[in-house]
């Protein structure tokens, strides 16, 4: 074996160290995704509140702009958080690769932070039923918003 080529052990080490970072990240942008929501609801509720003790129903709309705005602001978080989640499988793969003897495999993208650019599409795979726990808490706000808006 030359001097340039990676043993086992080292590439080990990379990639687990690549992993870690990666996992990270995705922990990261997990934890701002819940905060921007817990942010987003507090002000939401403050608004709401606020719009019923002065009975202005503009109040309430702009509970709604916000409403909608935090939404989207946590779709692309949630979109950053899940390509850093496959970013760290393909390593993870690789990983199990290397300990099964199958000796070292880079990833496709290798050992990498760069994830592409979320785009509409993936922002459109948010709304899926397999991801309803993100969405429906804003639907239910919406719609506890828009019928206090019409009886108001």
């Amino acid at each position: 074996m030359s001097s340039s080529e990676p043993n086992d052990l080292d590439a080990t080490a990379v990639l687990s160290k690549g992993w870690e970072i990666v996992q990270e990240l995705a922990k990261s942008n997990g934890e701002s995704a819940w905060n921007i929501r817990a942010w987003g609801i507090s002000v939401w509720c403050a608004l709401l509140a606020y719009g019923y003790t002065s009975v202005k129903k503009e109040i309430l709309v702009v509970a709604v702009v916000l409403l909608v705005v935090v939404f989207l602001i946590e779709i692309g978080i949630r979109q950053v958080q899940y390509k850093f989640i496959e970013r760290s499988l393909e390593i993870e793969h690789c990983l199990n690769q290397m300990l099964a003897g199958s000796g070292f495999i880079l990833p496709e993208s290798g050992v990498s932070t760069n994830i592409s650019t979320p785009s509409f599409a993936d922002m459109l795979a948010m709304l899926s039923i397999r991801r309803w726990l993100i969405w429906f808490p804003y639907l239910l706000l919406l719609i506890f918003t828009l019928g206090a808006i019409k009886n108001f």
